[in-house]
């Protein structure tokens, strides 16, 4: 491609996304996003469909908490022994990132302790309580244990405390 070309499609592009309201920034870091997310195993699917399917396997059997809890504590296995000088800030971050269903999702870290707060209107029971299992999890990969819990349709608060091991 000439020069000229490339200076083309460049502008055809920001036209492109100014159009869509959005800027060049904002497209590379979504981008970055996704293929953040798909390198990390997540997936794009129907909502509607995965909450059915929770609702299938938490009503089947005990098996699904822990294969969510198992999960957990890999996908943040992977922070703690990765190269990031702030692992849980990273799986926060990216939990953020990825989980799109959520639109409160909080996760605090003090000295010894950290809070969850994760509010979801759309979340079924079912989905609520294998959820809570994918972040027991992930807290325990960080060395932490949950002490102290409130689960309900749509809403996670957990508060866990440093593991004495």
């Amino acid at each position: 491609m000439s020069l000229y070309g490339f200076v083309n499609q460049v502008f055809a592009l920001i036209l492109r996304a100014n159009e869509l309201g959005v800027n060049l920034n904002t497209l590379v870091d979504s981008r970055e996003m996704l293929k953040a997310a798909k390198e990390n195993g997540f997936t794009l699917g129907l909502e509607r469909l995965w909450y059915e399917m929770a609702e299938l396997a938490y009503a089947k059997s005990e098996e699904s908490l822990k294969s969510w809890f198992d999960t957990g504590f890999w996908f943040a296995k992977r922070y703690v022994t990765g190269d990031s000088s702030e692992p849980f800030e990273a799986f926060k971050s990216d939990l953020q990132d990825f989980i799109w269903n959520i639109p409160e999702l909080k996760l605090k870290k003090k000295a010894d302790a950290i809070s969850v707060r994760i509010l979801s209107p759309r979340f079924t029971e079912a989905y609520t309580f294998l959820f809570t299992a994918f972040i027991e999890g992930a807290l325990e990969a960080f060395g932490y244990k949950s002490e102290e819990k409130e689960i309900s349709r749509g809403i996670i608060r957990l508060e866990a405390v440093k593991s004495q091991q």
